[in-house]
């Protein structure tokens, strides 16, 4: 905070809260922290459940708590940190996109693992978790493929981006999904320090870890963004209903019946490959009426498609007829959204090539 006699102009309107996290790797100031809802023995009493706080699971994505008022070094017992909650005005929020002034709508990254998980993507849906920008941040995100166009050799290592510019060793990369090979290697979200750019190239650079899980058996697409330092946005969180914050899905390139996904906010999936068969997500009921539910596919599918097959019919976009697929989601930009209307999944949109049945 501000302690100068401008505090009142220079700093942001905060509601905070300290809280406990066991976290053991370093937290950015702005990144996204959700309460550790199923702390302990289920059948308990446990206060630590509304005070102890960890990086955004699939688990508890509906249980957003705020986001770190400050830089906190890594510590191996964990650690008390001070967070800025929803309803706090002109706070910073970690970014992983180019913002523009009171446009548009962020929320937190969630995921099975990764310290990139707290970081704001674009958001759909309002409520806690999700912040309106109030800052103009076009220059800090250096580099981005959100539609699965990086390649990553069988190193693990060396990355093919669009461009390097503007990046040099010691910065981050963010591998948010890509490509899981059939019998092959599969690509682990998470952050990546650059260990060198490759001379003479403007579009190779060579991590200083691995990011892949197994043995690559050819490059694997990827997907992800690339900055220095930390970058944040100015912005207001904001109160009601909990977003679900967003999740990016790894995809198999041989297809799967049955793929996991988060309940609640915004699936993106990692396109930018070719599948052997479809990849379907047997989509479940929901449990209480006003659940939200949005699927978008990031870059191209070749050859099958990414589907949606419900568990139980819900209703088309014209009111009347009778939901079982969403089909064909191959194309880029290609999106669903649902509701749950207490009984049955409402479709609300579908953009693009998607189509119901």
């Amino acid at each position: 905070m501000d302690k100068s006699n401008n505090s009142h102009v220079a700093d942001g309107n905060r509601i905070t809260e300290w809280v406990w996290t066991a976290a053991t790797d370093a937290i950015k100031e702005g990144e996204g922290l959700c309460y550790n809802t199923d702390y302990g023995t289920a059948t308990a009493v446990n206060g630590r459940r509304c005070n102890h706080v960890e990086r955004p699971t699939l688990s508890n994505s509906k249980a957003f708590a705020g986001v770190s008022a400050r830089n906190y070094s890594a510590q191996s017992g964990g650690q008390f940190i001070e967070i800025n909650c929803p309803g706090s005005k002109g706070v910073k929020v970690a970014i992983g996109v180019a913002t523009v002034f009171d446009t548009g709508l962020l929320s937190f990254i969630a995921g099975a693992t990764g310290s990139h998980r707290g970081r704001f993507y674009t958001g759909k849906y309002r409520g806690r978790g999700s912040a309106i920008p109030r800052q103009t941040v076009a220059s800090l995100i250096l580099e981005a493929s959100m539609a699965g166009a990086w390649s990553l050799a069988t190193d693990g290592k060396t990355l093919t981006v669009s461009s390097t510019v503007g990046l040099t060793a010691g910065d981050t990369v963010v591998l948010v999904g890509g490509e899981i090979e059939d019998g092959g290697a599969t690509v682990t979200p998470g952050k990546y320090t650059i260990g060198s750019v490759t001379a003479g190239s403007t579009t190779v650079l060579v991590l200083t870890a691995s990011a892949f899980s197994g043995t690559a058996l050819a490059a694997c697409t990827c997907t992800g963004f690339a900055y220095t330092g930390n970058p944040t946005c100015q912005c207001d969180l904001l109160e009601g209903d909990e977003s679900g914050g967003v999740e990016f899905m790894n995809i198999p390139n041989a297809g799967v019946v049955g793929q996991a996904y988060m309940v609640g906010g915004v699936s993106y999936i990692c396109g930018g490959l070719t599948i052997a068969a479809d990849v379907d997500v047997t989509f479940a009921q929901g449990t209480l009426p006003g659940e939200t539910k949005a699927f978008i596919l990031l870059g191209d599918l070749t050859t099958n498609d990414f589907t949606l097959d419900l568990a139980t019919n819900g209703i088309q976009l014209d009111g009347s007829t009778a939901l079982t697929d969403i089909l064909t989601i191959d194309d880029a930009a290609d999106a669903v959204y649902l509701a749950f209307h207490g009984a049955r999944w409402f479709t609300q949109d579908v953009a693009t090539g998607a189509t119901e049945a």
